[in-house]
């Protein structure tokens, strides 16, 4: 008996094997219209492929967004480690790096994950904001909230592309069982029409490893 197709096999391996029941249908009389049958849900699987790898990609793009935001949001926080310090070696009787960074280091905060630094980036902004407009760092407050800004946006960006990969291969999934079902359906009506033996040369075998080692040295020979 052929060798159907399972849910396990990959979509390329459902096409792959498809496409070669196909062209051995083709090579016989009569199978018009199995050819008819099965080339829909082939063609489709192949759309199906397709739309994955390209929503793949923007989900890739995605994620790259986030992480040149994110870089620019560390930047902006060191800029404001970096203005802070210099501020006060300029005023040394008004001291802020400590109001601005109570836990002593940024460099704890731009190597947070996503979230955390985020919220805590939002509270310098904050703490900016509560020097006064008058203060001479607010400038950095403008900066540092857009990069803030961009890399929520960009996160959820990131999630939806996320959604979309996974609703295409939930998508995907039917359609491949449509292909499977067409393709058992194929060899039943193929049994019905020429006998089980002679269906069976209609649908792709793997070749025995005997038998493929065996035409490999006879290709060696005939190549010398």
């Amino acid at each position: 008996m052929a060798v159907l197709l399972n849910e396990r096999m990959s979509s390329q391996t459902h096409i792959s094997k498809g496409m070669r029941h196909v062209r051995l249908c083709k090579r016989t009389q009569g199978t018009e219209q199995l050819v008819a049958n099965i080339q829909p849900a082939i063609d489709g699987l192949k759309v199906k492929a397709i739309e994955i790898s390209e929503q793949k990609e923007l989900r890739d793009s995605a994620q790259d967004d986030v992480f040149y935001n994110d870089a620019l949001l560390d930047d902006a926080i060191r800029n404001v480690s970096d203005e802070a310090k210099l501020y006060d070696r300029k005023n040394p009787g008004r001291p802020v790096y400590q109001v601005l960074f109570p836990g002593g280091k940024y460099s704890d905060i731009v190597r947070a994950p996503f979230a955390k630094e985020l919220n805590l980036a939002e509270q310098i902004a904050q703490r900016i904001g509560n020097l006064g407009a008058e203060h001479e760092l607010n400038s950095l407050l403008i900066p540092l909230t857009t990069a803030i800004a961009n890399v929520r946006t960009s996160i959820t960006n990131l999630d939806a592309e996320e959604t979309k990969v996974k609703t295409a291969i939930a998508d995907e999934e039917s359609v491949k069982a449509e292909l499977r079902k067409q393709y058992e359906f194929n060899y039943h009506d193929a049994a019905k029409m020429f006998g089980k033996k002679y269906a069976d040369r209609l649908f792709p075998k793997t070749a025995a490893k005997s038998k493929v080692k065996e035409e490999a040295v006879l290709s060696t020979e005939q190549s010398e």
